[in-house]
């Protein structure tokens, strides 16, 4: 107990402001909020700007912040003019900054100011609920309800709580990771009570449990079943009954936070807030390790896909899915996958795949003897081009011996995508591909790329390792 309150005085003393700290904090939120305001002024467009999020509830990281401003816009506002005048108002107000777009149901835009501040500028409609009229039209009545619901310790303890998923991969309701946002965090605080409460009850969490802060549903479980089934987890939102706050959550990134709150509990650490960062190997041994591995990795290489990165990470996910059942469909025994992008020019999707080259012949189990699909079974292969051998019985059923179609993945993979979307290829990297932006790379072909790309090359080498850095077992 001892060391466990020894590694969360030493979080707390890296992620909590100082006084002087959050002074500043606030005196660059209210800068930018002024230069928001202003440009909105120039550009003849109605707007109440408020300051909203983390720097608002005052549960924000040191080191790690960003500055939420929300255009609250009038609601006879059309949709089209809230994605092009009021967007063109956020970006003008940031002008001089690295600016990405961003999208929530609609376009936003975000700034990076320092390597550790990013400003965000979101349009949203001012309406009473639940009017909502877009899915960041909730974001002022979180922000309202959180800063009634947590006091300075509670504060404190959400700010452990984010560290913590933010050191084991689980933080972010953006596509690319599909975690656990920051107002969730603070939910389950407000649930809870603290962060060890917090993750001792995710140790047990079953799948299709709810929270509901707010008892909507007390006396009424089966009908917040009913309504929110299909979910891992449901968070339901005290300012709408009827929406989930973790409805962005993926499976496997729920089960990886309710790993590591078992771990982390039974045996902390403080690696699981700040984990090692994996080592990438020199360019000049990993064709070595490639080669040792005993597999085979196939990289797809997209240059120049254009889509804003929250577009770009769900393209890049659906591709990765759809080839996965391609090369399976083909007999490749896909192992792992994944994808990896700059968000700027670059996109890679990677299979480790049991073997790029495979046999040319395969065994095919056909029918029973005297079955209703004997026949057709026969018929298909006794005079079929891609038949080696048989049709021929062995024991009670039918066997033939059969020629693949294709014997290599990159050769197949070459072959397959220039047929881009009927294949299942999402559209903007189908638009990529027309524009002849596809590079396919087996093993050590990637050498290449790899000394090109830094981000590229952290990412690889967290891929090969394939265990979070922060795992230690046997404890």
């Amino acid at each position: 107990m001892a060391e466990l309150e020894q590694i969360l005085e030493k979080v707390r003393a890296r992620v909590t402001p100082t006084p002087s700290e959050k002074a500043k904090m606030e005196r660059r939120a209210e800068e930018f909020r002024a230069k928001v305001e202003a440009e909105l002024e120039r550009m003849g467009l109605e707007a109440e700007v408020s300051l909203e999020g983390s720097v608002a509830k005052d549960t924000w990281l040191r080191g790690d912040v960003d500055i939420d401003l929300f255009m609250l816009v009038p609601p006879e506002v059309s949709r089209e003019t809230l994605s092009t005048a009021y967007l063109e108002a956020a970006k003008r107000s940031l002008k001089g900054y690295r600016i990405v777009e961003r999208f929530a149901e609609h376009p936003y835009v975000e700034a990076w100011i320092t390597r550790s501040l990013r400003v965000n500028v979101v349009p949203c409609y001012k309406v009473e609920p639940p009017n909502w009229r877009s899915a960041t039209d909730r974001t002022p009545y979180h922000t309202r309800y959180v800063k009634a619901r947590l006091g300075l310790e509670a504060r404190d303890e959400v700010r452990l709580l984010k560290r913590f998923m933010k050191g084991v991969g689980v933080y972010g309701s953006d596509i690319k990771v599909g975690g656990f946002s920051g107002y969730l965090a603070e939910l389950l605080i407000i649930a809870y009570g603290g962060f060890l409460e917090v993750l001792r009850a995710a140790s047990t969490w079953k799948m299709g449990e709810i929270i509901d802060v707010e008892g909507f549903y007390e006396g009424r479980r089966g009908e917040a079943e009913k309504l929110f089934e299909g979910s891992c987890r449901t968070v339901i939102d005290p300012a709408n009954r009827a929406r989930k706050e973790a409805s962005s959550l993926r499976l496997e990134t729920f089960s990886l936070f309710r790993a590591a709150s078992k771990l982390f509990t039974s045996n902390p650490s403080l690696k699981f807030f700040y984990p090692p960062k994996p080592r990438p190997p020199p360019p000049e041994r990993l064709g070595k390790l490639l080669k040792s591995r005993g597999s085979d990795l196939v990289f797809l290489v997209f240059e120049g896909v254009r889509a804003v990165p929250d577009v770009l990470w769900g393209q890049l996910y659906k591709t990765e899915r759809k080839l996965k059942r391609l090369l399976e469909g083909f007999d490749f025994k896909v192992l792992r996958s994944a994808s990896w992008s700059d968000e700027e020019k670059v996109c890679v999707i990677v299979y480790e795949v049991e073997a790029s080259r495979i046999p040319s012949v395969k065994r095919h189990t056909g029918p029973p003897i005297s079955s209703p699909e004997e026949e057709n079974f026969l018929a298909k292969h006794v005079k079929s081009r891609l038949t080696v051998s048989g049709p021929y019985i062995e024991e009670n059923r039918w066997m033939v011996l059969l020629k693949r179609k294709q014997v290599d993945a990159k050769r197949l993979l070459e072959a397959e995508l220039v047929r881009g979307r009927e294949i299942g290829v999402a559209s903007r990297l189908a638009e990529a591909l027309k524009r002849g932006g596809l590079k396919i790379y087996v093993g050590s072909e990637i050498l290449k790329f790899y000394r090109r790309h830094q981000g590229f090359r952290t990412f690889l080498a967290g891929f090969l390792s394939g265990r979070p850095p922060w795992l230690r077992f046997p404890q």
